[in-house]
């Protein structure tokens, strides 16, 4: 007993430090909610700009999540090298996938932006056209930087450093890909308002590129693992894609707020990075497990040791790290110790109605998949995106409500 009392300790110890120093890269989420916060002054008079942010960011965290799954999971196993280049067809494969899946989505986007905008904001919806445009570039240029740079680099890194791959990987990536969607998203907006002709040269010349390459990535249709990868997670983004529409919708129902209180939207990424992250650190540490047989495939097994001490250890990080972003991204445009008490009210209850769905969610997933004989890595961390991007979008609006109404 002592001893698994000392095993779970020293358990719990590297988990927390790790999940922490995963986590401590979502304050960074603060630039990202800086930069989308300098179009909050436009929100009320252009709705669509909050209704499409949302599904830009959790269709973005979708595809990047399950290639960082795959990544993290390949390494462990053999399947993927350690090396950023000659590495194996797998990877190759791999990223043509990802690369085809997030061209298809980012014109879904646009299509299902548009209809979100007419159920919820009918008056300050815009053309379809321009729409599928701004979708469009808004995640492929994100894309490039991601899959051919970023994500390798990232987790071919810390495989060499020693680092568990499946903690670090997806927090910093999430993080930096929001950091990087936002500033070109808000970019956009800046030429549409102000460079509209720049924006259309732009669309003329990018849109048509980003068409042949993906083109050129179906050289790999006839590849195993590319078709596994596009059926199994084509079905999935989509479903969920229609999930982060509807979060884009309620988001834009606090666009008064936004204008008045704009660290609201600075906190935003924040919040939906962190408990994305802590959902996905916990799925993609059972997925690993599971793969290496470490666990059984049953959801009882929720409740062993070993996993309530990763649990644990990853939840006490967040709120440790939404007491710290809440704080500097309130400091950031007001110094009142009232604001910066009730943002960190605002980020910590958030958080705490979450904790249940979320640990459900992210081990459940991994268990269903794994037992259905599917890869869990094409399914649970879009699945953990999407429900927990939507899930803090809903909670942040009733504790905003609530706290406002008092």
């Amino acid at each position: 007993m002592t001893n698994e009392g000392e095993h779970g300790t020293t358990m719990f110890g590297s988990v927390l430090s790790q999940t922490l120093l995963a986590l401590s890269f979502d304050t960074l989420d603060l630039a990202a909610g800086f930069i989308a916060a300098l179009v909050s002054s436009y929100v009320v008079k252009m709705p669509w700009i909050l209704i499409i942010y949302p599904p830009l960011l959790t269709v973005r965290g979708n595809i990047s999540g399950m290639f960082s799954g795959r990544l993290t999971t390949g390494l462990h196993s053999g399947l993927i090298m350690p090396n950023i280049r000659k590495n194996t067809e797998y990877f190759y494969s791999l990223r043509a996938s990802i690369f085809l899946m997030s061209f298809i989505n980012s014109i879904i986007v646009g299509f299902l932006t548009y209809g979100i905008s007419l159920i919820f904001e009918p008056i300050g919806s815009i053309s379809l056209p321009l729409l599928i445009s701004i979708a469009i570039l808004s995640m492929m240029l994100p894309t490039v930087i991601s899959i051919f740079f970023l994500a390798p680099s990232i987790a071919i890194l810390s495989y060499k450093k020693g680092i568990d791959p499946d903690i670090i990987v997806y927090p910093i990536l999430s993080t930096l890909n929001d950091i990087i969607v936002s500033a070109i998203y808000v970019s956009i907006i800046a030429m549409i308002i102000f460079w509209k002709n720049i924006f259309i040269m732009l669309s003329y010349i990018l849109i048509p590129l980003f068409a042949v390459l993906a083109t050129y990535f179906l050289k790999y249709r006839t590849d195993k693992n590319f078709r596994k990868t596009i059926s199994e997670g084509m079905i999935i983004i989509i479903i969920l894609l229609i999930v982060s529409n509807f979060t884009g919708g309620i988001l834009s129902k606090l666009r008064y707020q936004i204008e008045r209180y704009p660290h609201i939207l600075a906190i935003y990424p924040c919040l939906l990075s962190m408990i994305g992250d802590e959902g996905s650190i916990i799925a993609s540490t059972t997925t690993t497990r599971l793969s290496l047989g470490n666990i059984k495939p049953s959801l009882r097994d929720i409740g062993n040791y070993e996993s309530r001490m990763h649990i644990f250890g990853v939840l006490l990080a967040g709120f440790i790290v939404a007491t710290s972003f809440a704080t500097v991204g309130t400091l950031i445009y007001i110094v009142s110790l009232i604001g910066i008490f009730q943002t960190i009210l605002i980020a910590l209850l958030t958080n705490l109605i979450l904790v249940l769905p979320i640990i459900f969610i992210s081990f459940g997933s991994a268990i269903i998949t794994f037992k259905r004989g599917l890869n869990p890595d094409n399914f649970t961390i879009p699945i953990i995106t999407s429900s927990s991007d939507f899930l803090t979008t809903t909670s942040l609006f009733i504790v905003i409500s609530v706290l406002m109404s008092l």
